[in-house]
């Protein structure tokens, strides 16, 4: 997999909390998840699918120089129904690949983002919001060093400076102790 692509819907923005009798008008699209995009951006197509009107304008930086472009105030619900309201997502032209929008570090960074490949088989989990730390460093310290014991000899084989093994407490166990 080259890259993380989600279905999204996007909608008009409304307060859920006093939600409009009627349902607003919404599109489904494929998202591109972009940890390198600042903030959000839907298309040229979805910003007309969705008859939107410009809050504003900014200016954005790309790769092929900088421009001004229109700001919109919309609501998106990404994978497994996790709503998001008021998010200010900037115009930009059609993507290749029938993407509608683009999901930047602006809500990546407010929740718990995973990506994993397990046997060649990549899968992106997404959570709002964040729950815990995911530390896969010391997850895997814990792996390695379960069934040692705090004075057997530590399993990464250091010495110390007598040349004897070093034991697992004055080693490496400090590193998976929590």
């Amino acid at each position: 997999m080259n890259r993380i692509v989600t279905d999204i819907e996007i909608s008009v923005a409304f307060d859920p909390k006093n939600a409009p009798k009627t349902t607003p008008t919404s599109v489904k699209t494929l998202a591109l998840w972009d940890t390198g995009a600042t903030k959000s951006v839907i298309t040229t197509a979805t910003v007309r699918a969705l008859g939107l009107v410009p809050t504003g304008t900014t200016m954005v930086y790309h790769a092929g120089g900088s421009d001004q472009r229109n700001t919109y105030m919309v609501n998106m619900i990404l994978p497994n129904h996790v709503r998001i309201p008021g998010v200010l997502v900037t115009e930009c032209a059609d993507l290749v690949g029938n993407f509608g929008a683009i999901v930047g570090m602006d809500i990546i960074n407010g929740s718990d983002f995973s990506i994993s490949n397990v046997n060649g088989i990549t899968k992106m989990t997404f959570r709002i919001p964040s729950i815990h730390a995911v530390d896969y460093v010391s997850e895997a310290r814990r792996i390695r060093f379960s069934g040692v014991g705090r004075n057997d000899p530590c399993p990464c084989g250091k010495l110390d400076a007598s040349g004897k093994p070093l034991k697992f407490k004055n080693c490496c166990h400090k590193d998976t102790a929590s």
